[in-house]
């Protein structure tokens, strides 16, 4: 666990330690930590150093939408309550109110994402890069985010032990709120995640894991941003961001791809094509897929009549 340098580091090493043994998950608490370290002065006493100032100075700062600003107000406050708890008195900030999400993922069209694949395979070579397992790697991660769908921290959480040939399906033991799923994949792409495994030595080391540099380490979410950024660059799609901290095109606008060709190619009702999406996707319920279909206008254009068949005779006729 890293040590932190502030006032409260013996604090916030005790709350982790306290949150990791009662199961709870804690990287957004260290990188909140991390944050909070750059306006604690290093001179300021317990009670001092998370005060009103401090809090003002940090939130500033942030560069983030209004969603992701109102969780860390809610680990904070989580955090000032343990302080209080500890006899430190703090001043408890309120929790923003969440503003209505103006997020819109990015949906590749089929020509773009044939010129994404060729600039990733190809940027070992455009890019000069020798002695990594980068070019190796990052083409697996992209082409599993979008023929599977995968959230990126799935995919990089994922062990050689988790892929079942015979089945042809992965098995992700760590999903959105400590689910696990199976997702099954197409032949095509079992094919190359043998090759990936035999090509890097993985297919008799069951704990490895699929996506992890020469130390072993899983590769960062920021990882494969960054390379992710350089290959849009590549592919001549640009990236355009409507206000400071907008999320912008990344890695999980894949996602939003697969949901949007999957529901664009199923002959299926929509009734019957959203809860199988949903299982697939590993969703709480079919309203967090609802969105993601919602998300496109598009979609939702081409798919009009199917959505109407569905609703009819749901809600009474008016007449004027």
């Amino acid at each position: 666990m890293r040590l932190y340098s502030t006032v409260l580091g013996e604090k916030m090493c005790a709350y982790l330690n306290l949150l990791d043994k009662s199961g709870r998950y804690t990287p957004h608490v260290e990188s909140l930590f991390r944050e909070l370290e750059r306006f604690i002065q290093k001179d300021s006493s317990a009670e001092e150093a998370l005060s009103p100032q401090a809090i003002f100075a940090w939130d500033s700062q942030l560069i983030c939408s209004q969603a992701t600003r109102k969780k860390k107000y809610i680990v904070l406050r989580g955090f000032m309550r343990y302080l209080s708890a500890e006899g430190i008195h703090c001043n408890i900030p309120e929790t923003p109110r969440k503003t209505a999400s103006t997020y819109a993922p990015y949906i590749f069209d089929e020509s773009e994402w044939r010129r994404m694949i060729q600039e990733v395979d190809n940027l070992s070579y455009a890019l000069k890069v020798s002695g990594s397992d980068m070019p190796i790697a990052f083409p697996m991660i992209i082409r599993l985010l979008y023929a599977c769908g995968l959230r990126l921290s799935e995919a990089l959480s994922l062990k050689s032990g988790d892929i079942d040939f015979d089945r042809g399906c992965l098995t992700i033991r760590k999903a959105k709120r400590n689910r696990q799923r199976l997702v099954p994949m197409k032949q095509s792409t079992a094919d190359l995640l043998m090759k990936y495994c035999i090509r890097r030595g993985l297919l008799q080391e069951p704990e490895d894991h699929l996506f992890a540099g020469t130390d072993g380490k899983p590769y960062s979410n920021s990882w494969v941003e960054r390379w992710f950024a350089v290959a849009l660059v590549l592919s001549g799609i640009k990236q355009e961001r409507r206000y400071p901290g907008e999320r912008g095109i990344c890695p999980h606008c894949l996602r939003h791809t697969f949901v949007f060709r999957s529901f664009q190619s199923s002959g299926d009702s929509f009734d019957g094509t959203v809860p199988f999406l949903s299982t697939y996707l590993g969703h709480e319920n079919i309203m967090e897929t609802d969105r993601y279909l919602r998300f496109s206008y598009e979609l939702y254009s081409e798919a009009q009549e199917r959505i109407s068949d569905y609703t009819r005779g749901l809600f009474p006729e008016v007449k004027a």
